[in-house]
């Protein structure tokens, strides 16, 4: 029978089998993917499997499910060997000839306990222990509990000889409901990579379907996918001019979309033809680029300054490109550009001061992509994500395709009739001569990013607009609270410190106009153009004081948009504080609080908070200060309404 797994079966089916027998048949599953160090693997294959059947030798383990080379990513990762103990599931990984246990390994086989809890079907709500095997190493102190922290246990460190030992700790934990080891190795794996992780993934040559999902949400993915790569190759070959408009809620996967239509498949620089994706927002090229050069520095061996090269070319800054082709004779390599964010899009008074060209940025794009014999512009657009003064959202792209005659725009016909600042699209094609054609797959439904809280933009949706009754609802659909708050910073970064387990990250987050959060304790962000701590803030690794797990530094919606951590701390300023049943935005004009007025500012204030709430992929906790009645910047009344509020829309305290 065949499995998923390089070999599965009954514990009793595996001792029976000699040890030669079920390394040949990890061997022949293997095949091709071996190079060069087939003699090495083989050899620890026998140490290990050696090692297990020593491990299992008692009566009670007669029942449980082994599973030896478990596939996770389609990126090639696998877990040494998965033991169904009752309903408990032990994920050992296995280190052959190490007498030590560093803490990368520690890291790795915690993040595989996590991936499997998170995205395997058949182990949710399942108890998951993680195992470091090293099997040279010196005897380890016996444990005489396992410690459960949201379904998966801190790492057991064992040697060779303590194996059968942390084998038995589990089975005293488990209870007798058997897991079956062929319904467990056929379950589905549906991993969700953050975007760091998913630009590695595409500029390597994977594709979205090769790095994401196996459910519906993956499905619709790539059927959005295909969509555009068909847009972009009738286009090519018709030398046509389209534009597309991708929309769906933050997290959707929206930036995952287009890395893949730059860097795979039939359009894009994987088939030889210029490409690239461009950002307003400088923090997420720079982390991205950083990220994908360490990678192709360390995978392929490229040497760093040509790496950086290479990331630059497919991720610039919308501002440099355009800069570079101003000129009217300086038309652009690329016949397929990605427009991330593009509801950001700045206005012609922007323009001026910018470019000094009294043009907004669509118009400008249209202009300079209009030069070339065929294009293809893809626009990725989040509801409610305007942060800065001068974006004026799609009713500026509307303005620009109805003064040109040559572009054909696609887009879905939920977006097209949005009306709360999305689209205006329709208000000005009527009366105006656009094509326009409607493309339901370029709508997304699905939040990906809040992958284990599904429902979780609706409900920041809900609580923002101040519909605290629509939010309390969506919360009690949920299987897990929304968020969870204190009115204790400790309590929080403790929460958090507790979840920086194997590659997860941890984060704190707060509002650039929270101001007076120094007061407790808490930093300003870097700002958006203090781009090397923000790449360090992302990507540095647990136990360097400038990475996001150290919990010193909060990052504000200008340097976090478009990125993501798996646990956030939301540092809640009392810039927006709960009044009169409603949200109440304000702005520091020292030495006071100013309310603001203007309908666009106060749009503004709520859309950071609506960034700094969908950051989280796996979980959320808000810090609620006090406050001092001593202090009228900070006044306890001020926060009291907004702890209280959250709780009425279905947070829980910690």
């Amino acid at each position: 029978m065949s499995t998923k797994s390089y070999y599965a079966a009954r514990v009793e089916e595996f001792l029976l089998l000699s040890t030669e027998e079920i390394v040949g048949q990890l061997a022949i599953r293997v095949g091709s993917e071996h190079s060069g160090n087939e003699g090495n693997q083989i050899r620890a294959w026998r140490t290990q499997i050696g090692l297990l059947k020593e491990a299992l030798t008692d009566p009670q383990c007669s029942d449980w499910g082994i599973l030896l080379e478990l596939p996770l990513l389609r990126l090639g990762r696998r877990i040494d060997t998965v033991i169904l103990i009752g309903d408990c599931i032990a994920c050992i990984e296995f280190k052959i000839g190490s007498a030590s246990f560093g803490s990368g390994d520690i890291d790795q086989a915690v993040d595989y306990a996590l991936c499997l809890r998170d995205f395997h079907a058949a182990s949710h709500n399942r108890t998951i222990i993680p195992i470091l095997c090293a099997d040279k190493a010196a005897l380890q102190r016996d444990r005489t509990q396992i410690e459960i922290i949201e379904g998966v246990s801190q790492c057991l460190l064992v040697n060779g000889l303590q194996l059968a030992r942390a084998i038995e700790l589990i089975a005293e934990e488990a209870e007798p409901n058997q897991i079956d080891w062929r319904a467990y190795d056929a379950a589905t794996y549906s991993p969700t990579p953050d975007i760091v992780t998913a630009a590695r993934g595409l500029y390597s040559g994977h594709t979205v379907k090769e790095i994401g999902r196996s459910d519906a949400a993956a499905e619709s993915l790539e059927r959005t996918a295909a969509r555009l790569k068909a847009i972009a190759d009738d286009a090519r070959i018709h030398g046509k001019k389209v534009i597309c408009f991708v929309t769906g809620e933050p997290g959707s996967g929206k930036t995952l979309l287009g890395l893949d239509m730059v860097f795979s498949g039939s359009t894009g620089r994987d088939a030889n033809e210029p490409a690239a994706l461009l950002s307003g927002n400088r923090p997420l090229v720079f982390v991205l680029q950083a990220a994908i050069a360490e990678d192709a520095r360390k995978r392929l061996g490229v040497k760093a300054p040509e790496a950086k090269r290479q990331s630059q070319q497919a991720l610039q800054t919308l501002l440099g490109y355009l800069k570079d082709h101003a000129a009217p004779d300086s038309d652009p390599p690329e016949n397929i550009i990605v427009f991330d964010e593009a509801q950001r899009a700045w206005d012609a008074d922007t323009g001026l001061k910018l470019l000094g060209r009294a043009k907004s940025e669509p118009e400008l794009f249209l202009e300079i992509m209009g030069r070339l014999p065929w294009a293809c512009l893809v626009c990725l657009v989040g509801p409610g994500q305007e942060i800065n003064r001068g974006e004026g959202g799609l009713m500026l792209w509307g303005e620009a395709l109805a003064k040109s005659q040559e572009w054909t725009a696609h887009i879905s016909e939920i977006a097209l009739r949005e009306r709360k600042g999305l689209i205006g699209l329709l208000d000005i094609a009527n009366g105006a001569d656009v094509a326009i054609n409607l493309e339901p797959e370029l709508h997304l439904q699905t939040n990906l990013r809040a992958h284990r809280n599904h429902l979780h933009g609706s409900w920041v949706a809900a609580l923002l607009e101040g519909d605290i009754e629509s939010a309390a609802s969506i919360a009690a659909e949920m299987e897990s609270p929304p968020a969870l708050v204190t009115r204790d910073l400790a309590e929080m970064k403790e929460w958090l410190s507790l979840r920086r387990r194997g590659e997860q990250r941890v984060g704190l987050l707060a509002s650039s106009g929270a101001t007076r959060l120094i007061a407790d304790g808490i930093p300003a962000s870097p700002r958006s153009d203090d781009l090397g701590a923000v790449v360090h803030w992302f990507l540095k690794p647990n136990g360097d004081f400038r990475s996001s797990n150290s919990l010193e530094t909060p990052l504000s919606e200008f340097v976090c948009q478009g990125l993501e951590i798996d646990y956030a701390g939301l540092c809640w300023g009392n810039d927006l504080i709960w009044e009169n049943r409603n949200w109440l935005p304000r702005k520091m004009r020292a030495p006071n609080w100013q309310v603001l007025k203007k309908e666009d500012a106060k749009q503004y204030r709520v859309n950071t908070y609506r960034v700094l709430l969908t950051r989280a992929r796996a979980g959320t906790v808000i810090y609620v200060p006090n406050g001092d009645p001593g202090d009228p910047t900070r006044k306890p009344s001020d926060f009291e309404g907004v702890f209280e509020t959250l709780q009425s829309a279905g947070c829980s305290v910690i």
